[in-house]
């Protein structure tokens, strides 16, 4: 007979000794059905709402992230097998990389304001370390992160199954109207690698919708490119591809020397989202590309001397570059009150939204 409690013992081993295929219970090369349904029943397995263990589930979800599409896969299996021939720990064994969103943690602090449009937004103070445990909740003091906790709980009926409640990303990059999308799809598919590696991977709680639009009452939000809801907060993100250079953010507009930039209006998307979720409170944040995936580029700086009198005010923080909008976005959603809890009301809403 097995020995079930021996395996139960092997099975929570900490993920540092393990791949993200054997916590997953796969071999290296199963198809991408077989691995889906893997982690399917592995999650339904360890959720602690199930009756599992919080420090599985949070194994279990990591490798996941590591696998879970073609794209993310690749690279861990090209990091994996490089790390195995220098005999080192391997992609999901080691921590965070050096000069990673969650090893390099510098954000901006947000506090909280309100204009005339309603929209509880977040203005810019000096720069703070962001780490896991800097959110309001009792995760203090070197103390790891608390689960992930679901309201409702997974354990009851809700708006929304427990697969997709349990998924970070929903939604994909495509084509709206009639006329060519090809470099706005491509631009958006870059963000959503800028947000799954900055941001996701440091806030299990976080969920990214891309594509939607909404109406609250004659407002409008028009096409949103991305959505971030973590907790009781919502991030409007947009996105736009600079050539590589040196910037000048004046509050109103990026520059290039004498050549102004404008960025997206977020403005329609972040009062719609305040009045359909007044439980919530909204921030925007654009995010500025260089030609290359790298995330310290373009470079920005800051010279606030126009009157900000333009939707650039409903901006949470200015423009920038991935490593730094990784920074601003932790920081205003991960010091939530509610930075480790998915709404699934929430989010059942915003899925309903999406085009």
């Amino acid at each position: 007979m097995p020995d079930h409690g021996s395996r139960h013992r092997s099975q929570h081993q900490s993920s540092t000794q393990r791949s993200a295929y054997e916590v997953l219970g796969v071999p290296f090369d199963a198809d991408e059905a077989a691995l889906k349904a893997a982690w399917r029943k592995a999650a339904r397995r360890t959720h602690p709402d199930h009756g599992g263990d919080p420090a599985e589930f949070r194994a279990v979800s990591d490798a996941w992230q590591l696998v879970s599409t073609p794209e993310a896969r690749r690279a861990y299996d090209r990091s994996f097998a490089s790390a195995s021939v220098r005999g080192a720990p391997t992609a999901s064994h080691r921590g965070p990389a050096s000069g990673s969103a969650a090893s390099n943690p510098f954000t901006t602090g947000p506090t909280s304001t309100a204009g005339s449009s309603g929209v509880r937004s977040e203005t810019r103070r000096p720069r703070q370390r962001w780490s896991p445990t800097s959110g309001p909740s009792s995760q203090r003091n070197g103390a790891s992160s608390p689960a992930v906790t679901y309201h409702p709980s997974l354990s009851e009926d809700g708006p929304l199954d427990a697969e997709r409640s349990s998924q970070q990303i929903h939604g994909a990059p495509r084509k709206r109207g009639i006329l060519p999308a090809g470099a706005r799809l491509v631009r958006e598919a870059r963000t959503i690698r800028v947000l799954q590696n900055q941001v996701l991977n440091a806030l299990p709680a976080a969920r990214l919708i891309t594509g939607l639009s909404l109406s609250a009452g004659r407002v409008s939000s028009g096409a949103i490119d991305h959505v971030v809801l973590c907790g009781d907060r919502l991030a409007v993100v947009g996105s736009l591809q600079v050539p590589d250079g040196v910037y000048r953010w004046d509050g109103a507009e990026l520059w290039k020397g004498d050549r102004p930039v404008s960025p997206p209006s977020l403005a329609p998307a972040m009062v719609a989202l305040q009045r359909a979720f007044p439980e919530c409170t909204v921030g925007g944040f654009v995010l500025v590309l260089a030609s290359e995936d790298n995330p310290h580029a373009p470079i920005i700086e800051l010279d606030r001397t126009r009157s900000l009198e333009t939707d650039a005010a409903f901006l949470t923080d200015p423009p920038a570059n991935a490593l730094q909008l990784g920074r601003d976005l932790k920081m205003f959603l991960g010091t939530g009150s509610q930075a480790h809890t998915v709404d699934r009301r929430v989010l059942a809403r915003l899925l309903g939204a999406m085009y």
